[in-house]
């Protein structure tokens, strides 16, 4: 299995430094410069990570690092979950680029880990 990546979370960064980052990023690009993404996402307080990092979609994410599978049904069944619920969170955690679809509806992970900072003042 190749070597995956790290994506960092950082809770309770001041929105203003974020704004700053993205505006950095953007002028960048308009000005013709390459620009990736840095493998962060950012979320406003620890109920907003827990609320997308729950126990069920961990436990999905460390599944399709083992076994990649071709759509919902697969790791619904090996999981025991509901299709419908299985759905839910590979979209959103799609959407946070911590799931890969691939031609056909393959599914897979990328990510070896995810590591937090968490800001106690801003």
């Amino acid at each position: 299995m190749a070597s995956g990546r790290t994506i960092e979370t950082e809770v309770g960064r001041d929105l203003r430094a974020v704004a700053a980052d993205v505006a950095e990023a953007r002028k960048a690009a308009q000005d013709g410069q390459a620009v990736a993404g840095d493998g962060r996402i950012v979320v406003r307080d620890r109920s907003a990570l827990y609320a997308v990092m729950t126990p069920k979609r961990s436990e999905l994410l460390r599944h399709l690092r083992r076994t990649p599978e071709s759509g919902v049904r697969a790791p619904a069944r090996a999981l025991n979950r509901d299709v419908r619920r299985v759905h839910e969170d590979v979209t959103t955690l799609a959407e946070l680029g911590l799931v890969l679809r691939g031609e056909g509806g393959r599914l897979s992970r990328e990510i070896d880990a995810i590591t937090s900072t968490i800001r106690i003042a801003a």
